[in-house]
C-alpha cells in the first residue's frame, strides 16, 4: 500500500480527495491536516509515499513546506489557482491538480505516481478498484462552499463571462471558471458544446432544428461553429 498524506485548510477539499482515493486500490490514507506546520511535524516522524498538498494555506503555503523538507515524497499539489502551477513544478512535484477536482484527472494523476515506484504494475495497480457505486459527479465551489453535481442531473451549462451557471434538475450554481475549463471536465459521449455560451447534456435534449436546441424547457441557440458535430451527435439516434 502506499501511504498518502492530506493537507488542505478546507475540510471539503480534504473530503473530496478522500472519496477519489477511496476508489483507487493502492492508497491508503495516514493522516489528514489542516495546515502545513503539522503537516511538516508529521512527515518527520512517519513515512508517506505520497503528499497531496495544498498551496494556498495561512502562516506556511504548501510550496514553503515543499522548501522546509530534507526528503520529499512524491508530491501532487492541489489549488484553485491555475497561475501557481509553473511555480509548483519548480519543486519537481509529480502533477498539479484544479480545484474541484475530477475523479479521472486525479486517477492520472496518481497513475504518473504509480509507475514511477512500479513500471511494471502500473497498468494494473492505477485502476479503479470495483469501479464506483456512486454516480459519477464532481464538486463546484460555490457561495463560499463545495457542491456536488451529479453529471446525471445536468441540464446545460451557460457561460457568464467569467463564471459559469450550471443549470440542473435540483437546482442552478453559479461557479467562478470559464467555460472551456469545465469543458475539459466533462465527459465528451455524454456532453458537447453547443455555442460559445452552452455545453448541453445529449441525453436532456428534448427537440432541435438547425439553429435551436430544446433542453428541458429551455430553448437555446446553436453557433454556426459547432452545428455540424452536434447534428452529427443527435442524428445518428433518429429512429
Amino acid at each position: 500500500m502506499m501511504k498518502c498524506l492530506i493537507v488542505d485548510d478546507e475540510e471539503m477539499a480534504i473530503k473530496v480527495i478522500e472519496s477519489h482515493i477511496g476508489h483507487i486500490e493502492g492508497l491508503e490514507i495516514t493522516g489528514r491536516f489542516y495546515n502545513a506546520m503539522d503537516a511538516f511535524s508529521a512527515l518527520q516522524k512517519q513515512h508517506i509515499d505520497l503528499l497531496f498538498l495544498d498551496i494556498q494555506m495561512p502562516k506556511m503555503s504548501g510550496l514553503s513546506l515543499l522548501q522546509s523538507l530534507p526528503v520529499k515524497p512524491h508530491v501532487i499539489l492541489t489549488t484553485a489557482h491555475r497561475e501557481f502551477a509553473l511555480e509548483g513544478y519548480e519543486f519537481d512535484v509529480v502533477d498539479y491538480l484544479l480545484k474541484p477536482i475530477a475523479f479521472d484527472r486525479f486517477l492520472r494523476a496518481v497513475g504518473k505516481v504509480f509507475r514511477m515506484e512500479r513500471p511494471a504494475q502500473a497498468s494494473v495497480i492505477a485502476a479503479p478498484a470495483p469501479a464506483p457505486t456512486e454516480p459519477p459527479f464532481f464538486y463546484i465551489k460555490s457561495d463560499r462552499q463545495f457542491v456536488k453535481i451529479l453529471l446525471d442531473d445536468i441540464l446545460y451549462i451557460e457561460s457568464l463571462r467569467n463564471h459559469i451557471k450550471i443549470l440542473t434538475t435540483e437546482g442552478d450554481h453559479i461557479t467562478l471558471q470559464g467555460i472551456s475549463q469545465i469543458e475539459e471536465k466533462l465527459p465528451p459521449q455524454r456532453f458537447l458544446r453547443t455555442h460559445r455560451s452552452f455545453i448541453i447534456s445529449l441525453s436532456k435534449v428534448q427537440r432541435f432544428s438547425h439553429t435551436q436546441v430544446t433542453v428541458g424547457e429551455t430553448q437555446l441557440p446553436i453557433g454556426s461553429r459547432y452545428r455540424g458535430e452536434l447534428l452529427r451527435r443527435l442524428e445518428t439516434d433518429l429512429m
